[in-house]
């Protein structure tokens, strides 16, 4: 695959994955706003498990990306089987990079669009994590 094709490629899915979160994330922050748990110390159950539930859907949010790297992995032809790309996804999603696994030159730079929307994306759990927490020890 052409390097102006990986990059095309690997912005798109960014993109994709990047909207994936951001609906996540906001259907996260309408749930919590509406529901307020965190105005005092006796909602604090409901508080931990508004904090789990809206942690578990940002897991799965990540999930679907990664779900997604793996499609494409496979799709483009950059690997073979169902095992593989997944694999594969996760540990360059996670940047994790074992190696064992690695791709052809031509798609290697795709590969490496997957690690940066992997950072860009658990900075945004983060960052949003980071947010609810705060606002829990405010209140």
């Amino acid at each position: 695959m052409p390097v102006a094709v990986q990059i095309l490629a690997g912005s798109a899915m960014i993109l994709i994955c990047a909207a994936i979160h951001i609906l996540a994330a906001g259907f996260a922050i309408r749930t919590l706003r509406r529901a307020q748990p965190f105005r005092d110390s006796a909602t604090m159950r409901a508080a931990a498990l508004s904090t789990s539930l809206l942690f578990l859907l940002l897991l799965f949010a990540h999930t679907v990306q990664i779900y997604l790297w793996a499609l494409a992995f496979w799709v483009f032809g950059a690997l073979t089987g169902y095992e593989a790309p997944i694999y594969f996804a996760l540990v360059t999603y996670s940047t994790l990079g074992y190696g064992d696994i690695t791709l052809a030159p031509e798609f290697r730079i795709f590969g490496a669009m997957a690690s940066v929307c992997g950072v860009l994306m658990f900075g945004l759990t983060t960052a949003f994590l980071v947010g609810v927490f705060a606002r829990i020890l405010t209140e």
